[in-house]
């Protein structure tokens, strides 16, 4: 393992805050539902692989990600639990995943019958969830109960298909956030409707989902109170811990969340500049008095948002510092004048509580904290702190 006195940066990830957005999920849903832990992208940066075995030391048991690849990367750390890829697999991927034991998410009647061919050409009956197109309007079924010629296409491909056992039904909030729009709503009854309609067809899913780490946290969905019907939720986000806020009323504060990572970069060099001193490529950013500048060994090559350019900070010290200049590929410079102390060498603090988590430097650039976590490079390596069994 490389000597974290020598990186160029870093991110550490806390594996035991990880285990502990894990338990607040499963409080907040009890036994009324199961989690499935969305790792895909990476564990959304985190490391997919370490933070994969750490929740199942925690005691998850379903896990989701967004490619074939991704599950069989979980496979080969050793995850023996049960793998759904959310995107489904391609054509040609289905004997591979049959026999690695990976579920795909079937949003279409085509893939329907790939997923069944596959299962009769190996001559056992496969799983698999199926995906209803409930007003996000991506992917998914479409399936309104009270057509008669959408629910005879369903049933008729769901009669032909005998070979696959479709053991979850799902949908996808597109903004289970938002209190302010009627959007999830009615996606919840239309989503209702067709597992109705389903089961008065005699196919009975075991896992009934639709709620991501929002609808979870500020909706309750899946927990004990929402009457939903679900068994399963799906949270990715609030596992790392941020969830997006909410936009009007909400009935719940995620206070318990853990942010899990932080992002350090070394100091390379520290220069003098004068006033009326041009700093970076294109010059846009002009001294307007001396001023002491670090040299970060940290750019948008290693995931940080050129649009931090001139409006981001870092924090060296406990004291935080403009990045002055543009963002390039494999440097950033900030103003650490008021860090005196500051010597080549020492290490900022690039995310982290200070000075600002996923969500604060996603406003600062203008984006997301998904994105923000998803775009730090693999050429950054992770460090991981606390017992990745969780002490078993």
């Amino acid at each position: 393992m490389l000597d974290s006195r020598v990186m160029r940066c870093r991110a550490i990830v806390d594996l035991d805050a990880i285990r502990s957005n894990y338990a607040y999920l499963s409080e907040l849903t009890g036994t009324s539902a199961v989690l499935l832990c969305v790792v895909k992208a990476d564990a959304y940066g985190h490391g997919a692989a370490n933070v994969g075995r750490a929740l199942a030391a925690a005691g998850a048991r379903h896990f989701a990600v967004a490619s074939l690849s991704e599950a069989i990367e979980l496979r080969d750390a050793g995850i023996g639990s049960s793998i759904l890829v959310l995107d489904g697999v391609e054509p040609g991927e289905e004997r591979e995943a049959a026999l690695r034991g990976i579920e795909p998410v079937i949003g279409s009647l085509d893939r329907l019958r790939q997923w069944n061919d596959a299962a009769q050409q190996l001559g056992r009956r496969l799983s698999c969830h199926l995906l209803f197109n409930t007003g996000m309007n991506r992917l998914g079924i479409d399936f309104d109960p009270a057509s008669s010629r959408s629910a005879d296409a369903l049933f008729d491909a769901l009669r032909v298909c005998r070979w696959m056992d479709p053991r979850g039904a799902a949908t996808h909030y597109a903004s289970a956030e938002d209190f302010e729009s009627s959007q999830t709503g009615l996606q919840r009854r239309l989503f209702a409707r067709q597992v109705r309609a389903l089961r008065a067809e005699g196919i009975d899913p075991r896992y009934i989902h639709s709620a991501n780490s929002a609808a979870v946290i500020h909706r309750g969905i899946g927990g004990p109170k929402s009457n939903d019907g679900s068994t399963m939720v799906r949270p990715g986000l609030a596992l790392y811990g941020y969830v997006n806020p909410a936009r009007g009323q909400s009935g719940r504060s995620p206070r318990r969340l853990r942010p899990a990572l932080e992002w350090r970069a070394r100091i390379l060099a520290i220069r003098d500049a004068p006033a009326g001193a041009d700093l970076g490529y294109g010059a846009t950013f002009r001294a307007p008095q001396p001023m002491r500048v670090g040299v970060l060994s940290v750019g948008y090559g290693d995931g940080l948002d050129w649009r931090l350019s001139n409006r981001g900070a870092v924090s060296v010290g406990g004291t935080r510092c403009p990045i002055v200049g543009q963002v390039s590929m494999d440097f950033t410079m900030a103003d650490l004048s008021a860090a005196p102390d500051a010597r080549p060498g020492d290490e900022a603090v690039v995310l982290g509580s200070e000075p600002y988590d996923a969500q604060g430097m996603a406003d600062a650039a203008g984006s997301i904290p998904y994105e923000v976590l998803c775009r730090i490079s693999r050429r950054v390596p992770r460090q991981y702190v606390g017992d990745i069994t969780g002490g078993r």
